[in-house]
C-alpha cells in the first residue's frame, strides 16, 4: 500500500485521454470520500467519537489512466494507494455529525470534508435501525487538480452485544478538473458512481474499532480505531 502525496505525485501528461483522467478521478474520489467509517444511526448530544482512518483504494499502476496522472517517481506496492484521515463524530440530538481532515505528507494538498446522519426508523432491541446518511469531500492545495465529492447513502445496521454489522447502497458524485500546463485546467469531467459498503464495528473496553468494504469504481476498504462515549 501507497499513501497519497497528491501534491508531490499528481501530474498529468499530455497524452492524458478524457477516458484516463475519467478514471483517475473517479478513483481519487473514491478514496477522499468523507465517509466517517461506521454505522450510520441515532446519537445523542452527549455522543463525541474521534479517532484514525483510512481508505484503501485498489489501482492498476500499470494503466494508462495512472502512467498518465501520476509523477514517475511514485511506485505503487501491493496494488493499493491509501489515505489515512483524523475522523471526529458528535451527536446532535437524533442524529450524527462527523468531520474529516488530512494533511497529506508534509505536502499542501489537503482533503476534508463532513458526513451527516439522519434517522429514518430507530432501532429497537429486536428490530435494526435505518438512516440516511449524506456526505461532502474536497482535495486542496494541489495546483494541478481539484476534486469535490457529494454521496447520498442508506444504511441499516443492527447490534449484538459488542457487534454491530451494517450495510449500505447510495450514490457519490464527482466534479473533478485537472490541468497540463499549471495555468489552464482544460481536463474536466463531472460524473457518479454506485457505492455499495458492508461492514462490521467492534465495541470494547476503550477502543471502537470499525472495518469496512465498499464496492464503487473498484473495490475499497477502510478500517478506524476511535475513542468516545
Amino acid at each position: 500500500m501507497t499513501p497519497l502525496r497528491a501534491a508531490d505525485d499528481i501530474k498529468f501528461k499530455p497524452v492524458i485521454t478524457p477516458d484516463d483522467f475519467a478514471t483517475f478521478s473517479r478513483l481519487i474520489a473514491q478514496g477522499i470520500y468523507a465517509d466517517p467509517i461506521a454505522p450510520a444511526r441515532a446519537s445523542g448530544l452527549l455522543h463525541f467519537d474521534a479517532g484514525i482512518g483510512a481508505n484503501l483504494v485498489h489501482i492498476d499502476d500499470k494503466a494508462s489512466y495512472w502512467k498518465n496522472s501520476v509523477s514517475k517517481d511514485i511506485t505503487v506496492s501491493g496494488g493499493y494507494v491509501g489515505v489515512p484521515r483524523i475522523i471526529v463524530s458528535k451527536g446532535y440530538g437524533g442524529g450524527t455529525l462527523s468531520a474529516s481532515y488530512a494533511k497529506i505528507n508534509n505536502t499542501g494538498a489537503k482533503t476534508y470534508g463532513g458526513a451527516m446522519d439522519v434517522p429514518l426508523v430507530r432501532g429497537t432491541v429486536a428490530t435494526p435501525e435505518v438512516s440516511l446518511r449524506g456526505v461532502y469531500s474536497k482535495l486542496s492545495g494541489v495546483d494541478v487538480f481539484k476534486l469535490k465529492t457529494y454521496g447520498v447513502e442508506a444504511y441499516i445496521s443492527k447490534g449484538f452485544g459488542p457487534l454491530m454489522p451494517f450495510a449500505s447502497v447510495g450514490r457519490m458524485r464527482y466534479d473533478a478538473k485537472g490541468s497540463i500546463d499549471t495555468i489552464n485546467f482544460n481536463l474536466q469531467n463531472k460524473g457518479s458512481i454506485n457505492r455499495y459498503t458492508a461492514g462490521v464495528r467492534i465495541s470494547l473496553l476503550v477502543p471502537k474499532i470499525v472495518l469496512q468494504v465498499t464496492q464503487a469504481e473498484q473495490r475499497s476498504y477502510a478500517a478506524k480505531v476511535s475513542v468516545g462515549f
